[in-house]
């Protein structure tokens, strides 16, 4: 059946309706062919950063440059001073000698430097190499420990044995004895020195080899701090 195009839908002919309609699909459609031939296409996680993959495809890759060596290109012996003296400061040495050491160097080692700055003096090779430029010829070149050579030694002729030494005398026979009761003779210092001496008045003699503070023969020590003063039962050697 034929479709009348002038026939009135709403305020417009069904016709121009139809033109309304297909020009949006239209341009619909020439706008997503146009957006998608632009949009680039997606690549495997080059996107993502340090994104964590399966080892198929290529990770990121960084764009900087790869590290190099830090240690300054010097061209003169002084700018080759003053780096050394800064890096062995910065490992930890005292500024004051590092700066002697290499000061030193350069200027020949005059005066001559210590056994400490010759220490920071070889770091600092270690570390730069030698200066760029010669340096002037060393005043004073690291100590060098002579070589040990055995001393020719005159003939030492051998003493005669020495004498058989003489038999120790024996020990003499230690005596004791026990402080009796008041009033036994025994009971008094005085009285035990006229027993075993005959004379009171040797007293002292027991009296310093018992007083307070010596050792006696047995390895005990002395009990009698005041003469006078004795307790019964007291053992006491009799010398």
């Amino acid at each position: 059946m034929a479709m009348d195009l002038g026939k009135q839908i709403g305020p417009l002919p069904l016709g121009a309706w139809f033109a309304v309609v297909g020009g949006g699909l239209g341009l619909a459609w020439y706008s997503y062919q146009h957006s998608g031939s632009n949009t680039p296409a997606s690549t495997p996680d080059t996107q993502a950063g340090n994104a964590v993959g399966d080892g198929s495809v290529g990770g990121w890759q960084s764009t900087q440059p790869a590290p190099t060596d830090t240690t300054p290109v010097v061209e003169t012996n002084e700018a080759w001073g003053r780096a050394a003296i800064n890096w062995l400061i910065a490992q930890g040495y005292d500024a004051s000698e590092s700066d002697s050491a290499i000061r030193k160097y350069l200027a020949g080692n005059d005066p001559a430097p210590s056994i400490k700055e010759y220490m920071l003096q070889g770091l600092a090779l270690a570390h730069f190499g030698p200066p760029p430029n010669g340096l002037p010829p060393s005043l004073n070149p690291p100590p060098t420990i002579p070589p040990v050579v055995d001393p020719i030694r005159p003939p030492v002729t051998q003493p005669p044995p020495p004498p058989a030494p003489s038999p120790a005398p024996a020990p003499a026979t230690v005596r004791w004895d026990t402080v009796q009761p008041w009033p036994a003779k025994k009971s008094t210092l005085w009285g035990m020195a006229e027993v075993y001496y005959g004379n009171g008045a040797q007293y002292p003699r027991i009296y310093n080899a018992n007083r307070t503070g010596v050792r006696r023969p047995d390895g005990s020590m002395g009990m009698i701090s005041n003469p006078n003063l004795l307790h019964a039962g007291w053992r006491l050697v009799i010398p």
